[in-house]
């Protein structure tokens, strides 16, 4: 198949003509993995509009290569006989992370009742979510230790396989354990009279099916493996995983690695919905900003009252916050660059997002930090030198609003534009995004004081 793209404001001036014939004659032509790309860049509408109209060997081709959000999305309103055929069309391993990826469990069930090779895709949903068991495919190629080579090559040259052979899994006839594994060109070079224990790997490297995903990962990394046999209980073969699959789970464990660090888990959801994204992030702002407002506090309880002093409690705050939103805006964008998002402008997308998603953080954050520091200083009865309660807590709130505001603009576009000087934003963006911003946290917090508290 060519590798041949079709550019965004392509797809969307043949979508916007009506020619979807001719649309549908270019993405032929592409590789699934560019379907499912310049699938995501579009509106909800045209993405499952267009998916609708691909034959069902690319569409299943095409779903097993889109994010997890855009799943649901173009398979909403299909039929789960139509579905069912499409998972029956993939590998045991994709249909099950597909039929995962559905958020209605009870459609779910409907496909998987309805697929013609169910038994497989069922016996690995029964395993634990983020196991070996469900990360494998069932597709092996095993044969009883004792079979003459003569007799596992004819089978080989006969065996028609979705994903490529490796190695031939030897097994004991009688028990079904695992005895060890052959490469390919083990059983090709050996001796005629030779049998498939003749050419056996005895030291060789498995998991069990129930073992964590990222154990399993762990593995292969150490071992420098390209496939790996899956095991029950019993040492019994029931499946392999193959490099190609580990990548997505370190894919995946680096997501959730970074949104931990950063406090974003959003990240690994895919989020589209600015809404959503605040929604998801705020938990770890609150636990910031109650660190922030404590510290202001303790330095109150250190300096001597005067209006100034006052004022100047708050600065840690402000730029904690700040520098937080900032940061999560830094990564989020670091991580787009990284997976090619600047391919079919979906970064101006996600930049979009981060700013929104900052400014209603930053309006939630501002109100409530406001309020607390009115009803500190009220119940309290807090020195506050010449300064009103009321006015100094909506002032530290707009001062927050507009510097986490700031922030999340500024950390979502230093990447993208130290990408575009041909600078790595990954190693120039932290140290330069966070000195910035907590320069920045303070001219704004200053500027707001003098502009609301100069009369």
């Amino acid at each position: 198949m060519p590798h041949v793209k079709l550019e965004l404001d392509q797809c969307e001036h043949l979508i916007k003509n009506g020619d979807w014939a001719a649309l549908l004659r270019a993405i032929q032509d592409m590789d699934p993995a560019d379907t499912a790309d310049l699938l995501e860049a579009l509106d909800a509408k045209d993405r499952e509009r267009l998916f609708k109209l691909l034959d069902s060997e690319t569409a299943s081709e095409v779903l097993v290569e889109l994010d997890a959000p855009f799943v649901d999305d173009v398979v909403d309103d299909m039929p789960t006989d139509k579905l069912a055929d499409l998972a029956d069309r993939m590998a045991p391993d994709d249909a099950v992370r597909i039929l995962t990826d559905l958020d209605d469990e009870e459609k779910s069930a409907e496909v998987l009742a309805g697929m013609k090779a169910s038994g497989d895709v069922s016996g690995m949903m029964r395993y634990g979510c983020d196991s070996a068991g469900q990360l494998m495919t069932t597709e092996v190629f095993s044969m009883a230790a004792d079979c003459p080579i003569r007799q596992v090559r004819e089978a080989l040259v006969n065996y028609e396989p979705t994903d490529p052979v490796f190695y031939v899994y030897a097994i004991d006839a009688e028990t079904g354990k695992l005895l060890g594994l052959a490469s390919v060109k083990a059983v090709f070079t050996a001796g005629l009279n030779a049998t498939l224990r003749d050419a056996l790997e005895r030291d060789y490297v498995h998991c069990h099916v129930n073992e964590d995903q990222e154990h399993v990962a762990h593995k292969f990394r150490k071992y420098d493996v390209w496939v790996m046999p899956v095991v029950d209980e019993n040492h019994r073969l029931v499946g392999r995983i193959t490099a190609d699959d580990i990548m997505d789970v370190l894919h995946e464990e680096a997501d959730e690695d970074l949104a931990a660090m950063v406090g974003a888990p959003d990240i690994e959801r895919d989020e589209d919905s600015p809404f959503a994204i605040a929604r998801l992030r705020f938990p770890w702002l609150m636990v910031t900003m109650a660190a922030g407002l404590v510290n202001s506090i303790i330095i109150k309880s250190l300096l001597q009252v005067t209006a100034n002093a006052t004022l100047a409690i708050f600065v840690p705050a402000i730029m904690a916050m700040g520098g937080n939103t900032g940061m999560q805006s830094s990564a989020v964008t670091i991580r787009g660059i990284a997976l090619g998002q600047r391919a079919y402008n979906r970064l101006g997308g996600l930049i979009v997002k981060e700013v929104s998603a900052g400014l209603l953080m930053g309006l939630a954050c501002g109100m409530i930090s406001g309020s607390v520091i009115w009803l500190f200083l009220t119940v309290t009865g807090a020195d506050t030198g010449t300064l009103n309660a009321v006015r100094l807590g909506i002032t530290v709130g707009a001062a927050m609003f507009c510097s986490m505001g700031f922030a999340s603009s500024f950390g979502a576009f230093v990447p993208m534009t130290l990408n575009r000087l041909g600078i790595d934003p990954a190693v120039a963006a932290g140290p330069f995004v966070t000195t910035s911003n907590d320069l920045s946290a303070s001219l704004i917090y200053f500027s707001v004081c003098f502009f609301m508290l100069r009369s």
